[in-house]
């Protein structure tokens, strides 16, 4: 296990549960909203989130928290090893 993409609803415990695996695996962690988000909330441009994700799945090892866009996550389930989707009900972890 050495991608891995967290994803899910809302308040599900997404960011949690990242966390906990970082720290568990040793592995960098990368939440979305850090390059999704400028610090006060505002949205960066497209473009600029899109390079910036591209730079997170180029590398060796990571755990990515968050959803991001539709584009951009079908990219990173593809290059993960291990999905762990996150719902308020139950979670699910497939591969790994």
């Amino acid at each position: 296990m050495k991608k891995v993409a967290v994803f899910g609803n809302t308040g599900g415990g997404k960011s949690t549960l990242a966390r906990r695996l970082a720290d568990l695996t040793r592995l960098p962690l990368y939440p979305l909203d850090l390059i999704q988000y400028r610090p006060g909330g505002g949205e960066v441009p497209h473009e600029e989130y899109s390079r910036g994700h591209a730079d997170l799945l180029s590398k060796d090892a990571w755990i990515i928290d968050g959803f991001g866009d539709v584009a951009s996550a079908w990219e990173r389930f593809a290059a993960a090893d291990t999905l762990v989707y996150i719902d308020c009900l139950s979670s699910y972890i497939i591969g790994g």
